[in-house]
């Protein structure tokens, strides 16, 4: 009798994707997100989630807050406090799955190396790709925050352009509108980061407002990745984040198109500027009874982590696999309304008329 294949359990896929997202998952944006978690129509009864949001002006001094008051005098009179409905709705999501046929003789270390080296990453991978394609499409969505524009050049380009270098100031641009998001940074846990794409980073790191020289100068005019990062978080007094993430933007069957996930086209390229609540590890909003309220420019709603799942046919004699995960990514107080109302403003992709931006098209 032929010797049967071992079969994958959940104890093995289990073990294996806990230790891919402990080697893998800060090369993901996702993993920088505040997250909250909630519940969808496999764990509850919806897949909609409400709470409500203390206004930010609850925690700011008001000209009659204060009164005098000494023994024997009764308390002020009650306050009230402004707050808002937040509601989100969470999709499950799966990839398509992976089949592997159960050949015999097949051993335990045959199977297991398989999904070592190619079931768990490929799909895991291709779950967290989702999660940054959401963040990224968030970041440049003018429906939750204000773009704005840098100075242009007198050639009508963009910061990609040397002969425009004279005429543009970005670090100006970009102070202009912090000004108004720092103040913000006062309220407990509101943490100012920035996002950007490596081809952005590229930009930026090259240009003279940020290297102080450039051709025929006697400063480089250019800088390493590292330091770039840590100047441009110095002068602009935040914490950056940037990606190289790739993704297949191609529609299903078509050829692959590999492009970056924050930079999927110039178009769409991200620089993003917003404050995010550091206040908890994950909030906690699976009860009525939570008094947890995420807030911020963008939260990541998880109501199931990335994990891969399994089915064993044993009729077609394969064992499938597939990636999937419940979540969205919403923004709190994303309005459009303006930088003080939805907490984060992104500067503009591409130079359109007199409004630059950051590549020329």
């Amino acid at each position: 009798m032929a010797t049967p294949s071992y079969v994958v359990t959940d104890v093995d896929i289990n073990r294996v994707s806990e230790s891919f997202v402990q080697s893998n998952l800060d090369k993901f944006a996702i993993s920088t997100l505040p997250k909250a978690l909630c519940l969808d129509k496999e764990t509850g009864r919806s897949n909609t989630t409400s709470y409500d949001l203390a206004a930010l002006s609850n925690a700011l001094m008001e000209g009659t807050n204060l009164r005098d008051w000494s023994p024997g005098i009764d308390p002020p009179s009650a306050g009230t406090l402004a707050e808002s409905a937040v509601e989100f709705t969470v999709r499950i999501r799966s990839t398509l799955d992976l089949p592997r046929p159960l050949r015999r003789g097949q051993t335990f270390e045959h199977r297991f190396a398989d999904l070592e080296r190619n079931i768990v990453p490929i799909q895991l991978s291709k779950v967290y790709q989702a999660h940054d394609a959401d963040i990224a499409a968030a970041m440049v969505n003018t429906n939750l925050f204000s773009r704005q524009n840098f100075t242009i050049g007198t050639s009508g380009n963009g910061l990609n352009t040397p002969e425009d270098y004279p005429d543009q100031n970005p670090i100006k641009d970009i102070e202009d509108n912090l000004v108004l998001l720092r103040p913000y940074t006062n309220f407990a846990g509101l943490e100012l980061r920035c996002y950007m794409s490596g081809k952005v980073a590229s930009v930026l790191a090259t240009h003279p407002a940020y290297t102080g020289g450039g051709a025929g100068s006697a400063v480089a005019s250019g800088m390493p990745r590292a330091e770039f990062i840590n100047r441009f978080s110095s002068l602009h007094g935040c914490k950056t984040h940037v990606f190289d993430n790739l993704i297949n933007s191609a529609a299903l069957g078509q050829s692959a198109t590999i492009v970056e996930t924050f930079n999927q086209a110039n178009s769409s390229a991200v620089l993003f500027f917003g404050l995010f609540d550091t206040r908890a590890g994950a909030f906690d909003l699976r009860s009525e009874s939570t008094s947890d309220a995420p807030d911020g420019c963008l939260v990541w709603a998880c109501s199931q982590d990335p994990n891969v799942a399994e089915y064993l046919d044993q009729r077609k004699m394969v064992q499938s696999f597939w990636g999937r995960a419940g979540y969205t990514i919403y923004s709190p107080r994303g309005t459009g309304a303006g930088i003080a109302s939805d907490l984060g403003f992104f500067m503009r992709p591409v130079t359109d008329g007199t409004n630059g931006g950051i590549f020329a098209s």
